[in-house]
């Protein structure tokens, strides 16, 4: 818990005030994303998930959760907004499970 994620730390830092390092940060958070999004095609192409299940959004919302939670963790200086949002993000990604 202690400082968080560092991306989304300096993200909220230097996002509004240094172009420059926002898009290096945005950089940053993309290859978290297409990383998530390479897993969730590999799941898909061996036919483990259904067709429709679109890595694109899974990835993105999966990232975005991680980060939501992370910052709660970070502030409530406990695990469970991590947890509850990992497991509402797993729920929905298993009901695209064939």
């Amino acid at each position: 818990m202690p400082g968080g994620c560092p991306i989304c730390s300096l993200a909220s830092e230097l996002a509004d005030t240094d172009s420059a390092a926002r898009t290096e940060l945005e950089a940053g958070f993309m290859q978290w994303e297409h990383s998530i999004r390479r897993g969730l095609r590999a799941m898909i192409d061996r036919g483990e998930l259904r067709a429709d299940a679109d890595p694109d959004i899974l990835a993105l919302a999966l990232l975005t959760a991680l980060q939501g939670g992370l910052l709660l963790t970070q502030v409530r200086k406990e695990t469970s907004p991590l947890e509850v949002v990992f497991d509402a993000m797993l729920a929905h990604i298993r009901t695209f499970i064939i």
